[in-house]
């Protein structure tokens, strides 16, 4: 993943993202994208600040209306364009979202033959914190024009679902469904925003779908999905964890089980998402997991103890639950991919990137 830098020998083609306008993104050429990024967000007339999303360096520099006028020939109508004063004014602006933009830049590099140019970024904590805010408030403005239901989202009367915010003592806490609209949470009938809001403590309401997951799943994220609108990415609480089934035989394991144990060597919470790598003969991402449960030590399972091979399961260990969410066949996400998509080692447990979400979300 690229960490943000100056070009002094080449210029770049850059994709912008601003969480004050989602449904589009800026594509432009910037000697130093640096620069260009400061003086945009420079401007006091926008309530969020622009980032990098991606960017494809180029030896020769580019004027904005050649770039444009090739994108312009894709489809001409995805520029923003008004009228002001009786004066079109035509921006730089697109209709379209990040992952759509970066798909024409890739192409770009792969008939270029220098993929290696092309960059896709990491929001920073605070560039997170401005998203994770703008859709909040999104997030909001929908709830009042149109209040979540379960029925929309297939989820039934009986079907349980769990707050999760991290860092938050309450996260893992689960209640059940009881109507389209409410939930039950210690004896109380309480709609998801009500819950949401006490859970997290805060002074104001907050739009509950955001807060909690069903079946490893953003609730906000299936009603998008339902609603035909954008899903987003939400990285904090998806990691990617490796197996080697030379110690422990996990492809049995889930044939024979819905949830397994496992050492638990980083600051995983209830609700996160683990995506398991395989290695060995498959060497791909096989299972989507959900952590039901974290931080335990002790009164181990002698369920999955069969499937243990060479490597034995340690009592004492810190470990976690992994509810199984979905299989997949090894050519799915086999490993070249993976590499290919923002996935830089299997030796260890990491924390997913917006390109490797990318790439799991789209195939």
């Amino acid at each position: 993943m690229q960490l943000r830098s100056c070009y002094e020998t080449k210029g770049v083609i850059y994709i912008l993202t601003n969480p004050s306008f989602k449904e589009y993104v800026k594509i432009g050429y910037a000697d130093n994208v640096d620069s260009r990024l400061k003086q945009l967000n420079n401007s006091e007339c926008i309530p969020f600040a622009f980032r990098i999303y991606a960017t494809y360096e180029v030896e020769e520099r580019l004027t904005d209306l050649k770039l444009h006028a090739l994108i312009d020939q894709l489809n001409p109508n995805l520029r923003s364009i008004d009228n002001v004063g009786g004066k079109k004014r035509i921006r730089e602006f697109y209709a379209m979202s990040p992952e759509q933009a970066y798909s024409i830049l890739e192409t770009i590099a792969v008939l270029g033959g220098r993929k290696d140019r092309l960059h896709l970024y990491e929001p920073t904590a605070v560039e997170r914190q401005s998203e994770e805010m703008a859709q909040d408030i999104e997030e909001q403005h929908i709830e009042r024009m149109a209040p979540f239901t379960f029925s929309k989202c297939n989820i039934h009367v009986g079907a349980t679902i769990t707050f999760v915010s991290q860092g938050n003592a309450n996260s893992g806490t689960k209640c059940s469904v009881v109507d389209d609209k409410n939930v039950e949470y210690q004896g109380r009938k309480l709609s998801l925003s009500a819950l949401a809001t006490e859970l997290l403590g805060s002074k104001w309401s907050v739009a509950g779908p955001r807060y909690f997951k069903y079946n490893g799943e953003w609730l906000n994220d299936i009603r998008a999905k339902a609603e035909g609108r954008q899903v987003s990415f939400r990285l904090d609480d998806v990691w990617i964890i490796p197996c080697n089934p030379k110690y422990y035989d996990i492809v049995a394991a889930f044939d024979n089980l819905d949830v397994i144990e496992w050492s638990q060597s980083t600051n995983t919470s209830i609700g996160d998402t683990v995506y398991i790598y395989v290695g060995e003969k498959y060497k791909a991402i096989m299972y989507k997991c959900e952590v039901i449960a974290s931080n335990l030590y002790g009164n181990r399972s002698e369920d999955d103890y069969p499937y243990y091979k060479d490597l034995a399961k340690d009592p004492d260990i810190r470990y976690m639950k992994l509810k199984l969410i979905e299989k997949y066949a090894p050519d799915k996400y086999p490993l070249k991919e993976l590499k290919e998509n923002g996935l830089s080692s299997v030796q260890g447990r990491s924390k997913a990137t917006v390109q490797l979400m990318k790439y799991l979300k789209d195939n």
